[in-house]
């Protein structure tokens, strides 16, 4: 899954997870939605360099360097949202080990949420901005920031994202 697109689902769904017990869904339409995300990165990802020789760090950061010069990358891709998913919480993720979490709902009503969430611990700092607005029934927009460091290095990535419904029947896609 791009990194971009599960941060953004994270994001959402740890919303939803800490969110009152009876969370306000969107109102949209279930079935088979289109999203296309258009995402830029900067800087390195916090990950432990140590392991790596000097060649195979110069080597990885000369190709996250490239990477970002190139500019934004947009993927399209389609997914199915039951009534299920939209009531309870359709993109949750298990906890990480040796994080610690707080998420502050500034909106949650039937056309849009936003919110932020800081996470810490072993795997460093990750903060999660993003807003979702249900712009109708059937189309959806958002935008999320998420900053990550550790050990001395740190990326950021800004995403915006569209989703339309397509239809109700999903067909083979899950």
């Amino acid at each position: 899954m791009n990194r971009t697109r599960a941060a953004a689902l994270f994001f959402f769904a740890s919303l939803l997870a800490t969110a009152d017990a009876k969370a306000v869904p969107l109102d949209v339409k279930t079935g088979l939605w289109q999203s296309t995300i258009t995402s830029e990165s900067s800087g390195m990802p916090p990950m432990d360099l140590s392991r790596f020789t000097p060649e195979q760090r110069a080597r990885l950061e000369a190709a996250f360097q490239k990477r970002a010069a190139q500019g934004p990358v947009t993927h399209t891709y389609k997914a199915c949202l039951t009534q299920k998913e939209l009531e309870e919480d359709p993109v949750a993720e298990p906890a990480e080990r040796g994080q610690t979490c707080s998420t502050k709902l500034t909106s949650q009503t039937r056309t849009v949420w936003q919110g932020t969430r800081v996470c810490t611990g072993e795997r460093g700092r990750q903060e999660y901005s993003g807003k979702i607005s249900a712009v109708s029934r059937e189309k959806v927009k958002g935008t999320l920031l998420v900053k990550m460091s550790q050990g001395g290095n740190s990326m950021t990535n800004h995403a915006k994202y569209e989703s339309k419904w397509l239809r109700s029947d999903c067909g083979s896609v899950k």
